[in-house]
């Protein structure tokens, strides 16, 4: 018998075993979420780690462009350091190879297989294929993710992401089906009241959204007495960063509002907003003093997740950059060491915890709340969502946070665009564009507004504050205020997701 026999045999029995397990876990959820409860958190990472190497494995025995893509990166075969393995991205590895190419057995045309898009924030939407064992996997892991979210009682999930080819919508309308009743709106906010109006207060609802689709449901309830109070309703979030300013917005109405983390190029359910999660976040957003000291002076508020390393292995790059590894045996399009250009941080929990003890702070959450012991993914999103001026750097996600600091503008505001105003080197400033969610604007003292704005910002980044006073006139916030759908805000209906930063054209 030669090597490379003997080494097929030992794969196929080492993906045996780990498709065995993977069944297993399946068929037995509520064992395994009780065990997860209990389950060290070393003893996760190790097993994601040797899950990880094992996916690679499989990639490069069965998957074409894989094996290319590692010829040409100068690795003979993945190996035993995990670390060494060339990282792919879009344009490496998703743009340079065939969508068939970059699959199990070099096909994907086959019974069971699901293709959906991405939603083309980024400029070009793209075609993700997924096979029925995986997109199974996913929703049942979406399972416990609600019920640590909440509770495993049954109830009316409205599904208002977007329908049709993309992604986030189809996965989440057949995940929602495991745990609750579903009707899939998407995000048409009469026919979200309708189903509320109609099914009335005696049920629980999940509505789940994009996080300023929602915002706009709970303005539309306001504006038409809608008796808010009779009912039960909890917010499911995803997409893009929720700022804790909204957040409290929703909360004002929802008893419960939890975000999640996901993306077409990987799968939805990659990370989630645990209660102990979410406590960490408003932490952060809340104590300046404890986010300096727990990242860096001048790190913006990121979003905070606990992930599972047995089913998403994350590194970061030295950049500073997530790279994730989906390690299941049966993912049909295998991602190994993939970088999808969001920044971000990884904290162990008990590294996390330990940290914060010595800032004297602790998580204590709602009682009876069982913590889950897996490590931390802190988001801070992507590097793109920036303008610069004066060199500093001035994010969506603080821009968010600033206006919803103003009850004037909060309660009207439906987008803002985020742009870089004037023509010459010496008149450039940040130019910030609010769409309102009618089809006529109020009269609000602008200017005033405008600078409390401006010094919002300065609180919160420190980029902004320090350009501030070497040049004030340079950091004057210019801010307009648009009808529903006009000005920069016209085409947004081509869109699934609002658009922050505003493209050269437009500015």
């Amino acid at each position: 018998m030669n090597t490379q026999h003997l080494g097929a045999i030992c794969r196929d029995w080492l993906l045996a075993r780990t498709e065995h397990v993977e069944n297993y876990v399946l068929k037995t959820e509520r064992r395994f979420r009780t065990t997860m409860q209990f389950l060290p958190e070393q003893f996760a990472l190790q097993q994601g780690a040797w899950r990880a190497k094992l996916a690679a494995d499989r990639a490069w025995w069965e998957v074409p462009a894989y094996q290319h893509f590692l010829a040409i990166n100068g690795v003979k075969r993945p190996g035993g350091n995990f670390g060494r393995l060339p990282i792919m991205n879009k344009e490496n590895y998703i743009k340079a190879y065939p969508i068939e190419e970059r699959c199990l057995g070099g096909k994907f045309l086959q019974r069971g297989v699901a293709i959906d898009e991405s939603s083309g924030s980024s400029g070009t939407p793209y075609d993700w294929v997924r096979g029925e064992a995986e997109r199974s996997r996913t929703q049942q892991t979406l399972v416990r993710i609600l019920e640590q979210m909440v509770d495993n009682k049954p109830r009316l999930a409205i599904n208002a992401f977007s329908m049709g080819a993309w992604s986030t919508g189809q996965n989440m309308a057949q995940a929602l089906e495991k745990h609750s009743t579903v009707k899939s709106t998407g995000p048409d906010v009469e026919k979200v009241l309708h189903t509320l109006e109609f099914f009335g207060p005696r049920l629980g609802y999940f509505v789940a959204g994009y996080p300023p689709f929602l915002k706009t449901v709970v303005d539309e309830m306001l504006k038409r007495d809608f008796p808010m109070a009779e009912y039960e309703l909890h917010g499911l979030v995803g997409g893009e960063a929720i700022s804790e300013e909204l957040r409290r917005y929703l909360l004002r109405y929802f008893q419960t509002c939890h975000s999640g983390y996901g993306a077409s190029d990987l799968e939805i359910g990659v990370a989630v907003e645990t209660p102990e999660a979410v406590r960490i976040r408003q932490l952060l957003n809340d104590n300046d003093r404890f986010r300096e000291e727990l990242l860096g002076c001048g790190k913006r508020v990121p979003m905070v997740f606990q992930y599972n390393p047995m089913c998403h292995y994350l590194e970061t790059s030295t950049e500073g950059d997530l790279i994730a590894t989906l390690t299941y045996s049966r993912t049909l399009s295998p991602r190994i060491r993939y970088n999808i250009g969001d920044e971000a941080k990884l904290f162990t929990r008990r590294e996390l915890l330990q940290r914060m003890s010595d800032l004297g702070q602790n998580t204590v959450v709602r009682p009876g709340a069982v913590p889950l012991p897996l490590p931390y993914l802190f988001l801070f999103g992507r590097r793109d969502q920036t303008i610069s001026v004066m060199g500093a750097n001035i994010y969506s996600a603080d821009v968010e946070r600033a206006l919803y600091s103003q009850e004037q503008l909060a309660i009207g505001l439906s987008s803002f665009m985020l742009s870089v105003g004037g023509q010459g080197a010496h008149c450039i400033h940040p130019k910030l564009c609010i769409e309102w969610g009618t089809s006529e604007t109020p009269k609000l003292p602008l200017e005033p507004l405008a600078r409390r704005i401006e010094d919002r910002l300065a609180e919160i980044n420190s980029d902004f504050r320090n350009a501030r006073r070497e040049s004030a006139m340079n950091m004057r916030v210019e801010l307009a205020i648009y009808p529903s759908g006009t000005g920069p805000f016209a085409d947004k209906d081509r869109r699934i997701k609002n658009r922050y930063i505003a493209r050269a054209q437009s500015q």
